[in-house]
């Protein structure tokens, strides 16, 4: 399987996905921000979208 997304029409595949997950919570984690803070965000971010 090709993991390279180029030829998917800009469909990411999961794995690009998980990393880059991965990367903006080591981000967060180096800025300071505590994984309950992104939890808590997250949680509003859902919470105003299903509204």
């Amino acid at each position: 399987m090709d993991k390279s997304n180029q030829g998917n029409d800009g469909e990411l595949l999961m794995g690009d996905l998980d990393l880059e997950w991965v990367y903006l919570l080591m981000s967060a984690k180096k800025a300071g921000i505590g994984a309950d803070e992104i939890r808590r965000f997250l949680s509003e971010k859902t919470t105003l979208q299903v509204m």
